[in-house]
């Protein structure tokens, strides 16, 4: 069950809503109105949720709770619809004031860190009063946060709505059937009521309500650049015209471990996963690898599609041996660049990082040279592994580069970066981050698809 929620601005706003997307279940936040008996009847049934907070439970405006729990009863009487209290605010003599038919118990936390002690009280608190669901807000900082969540949840004996708040509020909300509970929250997109959850475009994108306990999971895993990732949408198109019980999200992280841990002890079906920076080599380094970009957790199998990709682009550019070639950056996809350029002699490496590009440089026997020092020098090939272009920088210009013939700049965005820009300015033959990507996501996709077989069997 996918529940709407929408703040009571005024009443225009909330029919409006209401009426446009009537086939959710609505959560009307009466907090957000000094008015808030004033909402429309009409638009109440027995598929809302009436809540009015207090703001130490996130609340925006304070009322008196005898007044509360009165207007509740009076709604309930008139449109069986459900109430929603919180259960720091119940006690003997006013549990009973609200039919357990149409009761919401919730708790809410907006601490940092989950506690689990406290919460596993709180389940079996719940579980001994009357209520047809209950919910449980929590911030999310840590996936293996969800572990425990999902232990939890699995001790209520009521259905549970669970709303994940903070860093992993998301995720953890398109992942609420995985967790074990009945129902999560999504709202409005500029209007949302809790930090971290879904917005309305986001649900139907993931297509949310299609979601269940027997989704593969999948996606990709990186910093915060991965939200903006081809794969998303372009795995997610792929497995709904297939007809995939699959999903591919971003996994944004600063802890590979903590996720990591997550992977090998949720008790999930993980068909797989993209690896993209910073995290290529300390994958890859678990398998005695020198860097990553694809991970089948089934098998354990490890590969890295990005050398297949910088051999095609060899072909496609008709880059000669002969030819003198500059690679800007010394991570991981400068070092498979080096890899796929092996055969090459007159190739010379720079980098923002001397150390490791010197590094780098000795281990493959290539010359390196200091940015500072790249002024007027002409390349055949420039390649860039860096996220400069990602950030509006011109590399020709920054590095006083004379145009090279060819180029291949790994960075995508909406649109060209500068020096893809300049390569169509100049007809200069050129490999871009979306093509790069497409070249080496058709492995991907071959090896993810037959996961997802194999997992299905």
């Amino acid at each position: 069950m996918i529940i709407l929620s929408i703040p009571f601005i005024n009443n225009d706003f909330v029919i409006q809503v209401a009426k446009k997307y009537a086939h959710y279940w609505k959560e009307f936040r009466l907090d957000y109105s000094k008015n808030f008996k004033s909402i429309p009847p009409e638009i109440v049934d027995d598929k809302t949720i009436l809540t009015i907070r207090c703001r130490e439970e996130g609340g925006k405006i304070e009322f008196d709770f005898t007044e509360k729990i009165e207007y509740y009863k009076k709604m309930i009487h008139e449109t069986d619809c459900l109430c929603d209290l919180e259960i720091r605010a119940i006690n003997d003599s006013n549990i009973y004031s609200i039919p357990a038919n149409n009761l919401i118990l919730s708790y809410h936390d907006f601490s940092k860190e989950i506690d689990f002690v406290k919460l596993e009280i709180i389940i079996h608190r719940m579980n001994l009063l009357p209520s047809k669901f209950v919910k449980i807000a929590v911030n999310v900082s840590n996936y293996s946060d969800l572990i425990g969540l999902k232990k939890l949840i699995s001790k209520s004996n009521k259905p549970v709505i669970f709303a994940g708040m903070g860093k992993l509020g998301k995720i953890s909300r398109i992942l609420f059937n995985h967790l074990g509970a009945y129902s999560t929250f999504i709202g409005i997109s500029d209007n949302s009521t809790a930090q971290g959850q879904l917005t309305l475009e986001e649900a139907e994108f993931y297509n949310l309500k299609s979601i269940s306990q027997k989704t593969q999971i999948g996606g990709i895993i990186g910093g915060n650049q991965v939200k903006g990732s081809l794969g998303i949408k372009y795995y997610n198109d792929l497995f709904s015209r297939n007809e995939f019980n699959a999903i591919y999200l971003p996994f944004i992280t600063d802890d590979i471990e903590d996720l990591w841990s997550w992977i090998k002890n949720a008790d999930l079906i993980f068909y797989g996963f993209s690896i993209t920076m910073p995290f290529k080599k300390l994958i890859g380094a678990k398998k005695q690898l020198s860097a990553v970009n694809l991970f089948l957790p089934k098998s354990g199998f490890m590969s890295n599609t990005d050398l297949i990709a910088f051999k095609r682009s060899i072909e496609i550019l008709n880059i000669k041996y002969k030819d003198s070639i500059i690679i800007i950056g010394s991570g991981a996809t400068s070092e498979i660049a080096l890899k796929a350029f092996q055969a090459f002699n007159n190739i010379t490496i720079s980098s923002r990082n001397e150390i490791s590009g010197k590094i780098l440089a000795k281990k493959n026997k290539r010359e390196f040279i200091q940015l500072e020092l790249l002024k007027n020098n002409k390349f055949d090939v420039i390649i860039n592994c860096t996220p400069l272009g990602i950030r509006d920088v011109d590399i020709i210009d920054l590095f006083n580069l004379v145009f090279p013939t060819k180029a291949i700049d790994l960075p995508y965005k909406q649109n060209n970066t500068l020096l893809i820009t300049r390569c169509i300015e100049n007809e200069i033959d050129y490999i871009d981050g979306k093509k790069f990507w497409d070249l080496q996501a058709k492995i991907q996709q071959q090896e993810f698809v037959t996961a997802i077989y194999d997992l299905e069997e």
